[in-house]
């Protein structure tokens, strides 16, 4: 027996699973079905396994491309120097711990 379910999807999601679908030559709700099988048949601790997994993976990948998406800035000043000034600036006081009516 099968049953049919109404289910709401954001607009990307659906994009991406009708892609899917359309790649590999079947429904959509045969890639449903499959794939809460599949997510159905792990346990919490395999899930939270591969959330993390995939979270570490996104922070390596991070790390390699923050190069390209923040330019290198080149201070010839020394590393104290540097930090007495963020530590003039206003801007600097979150990292203090102070808001700007504790000076």
């Amino acid at each position: 027996m099968t049953a049919k379910v109404t289910i709401s999807l954001p607009d990307d999601l659906l994009s991406r699973l009708d892609a899917e679908a359309g790649e590999l030559g079947v429904a959509r709700s045969e890639l449903v079905q499959e794939s809460l099988a599949a997510y159905l048949g792990k346990t919490a601790e395999e899930r939270q396994t591969e959330a993390r997994r995939a979270r570490m993976m996104w922070a390596l990948e991070g790390m390699r491309t923050f190069e390209d998406r923040h330019p290198v800035v080149y201070d010839d000043r020394p590393t104290l120097e540097i930090l007495r000034a963020i530590r003039e600036t206003d801007d600097s006081a979150p990292l203090r711990g102070r808001s700007d009516g504790d000076k």
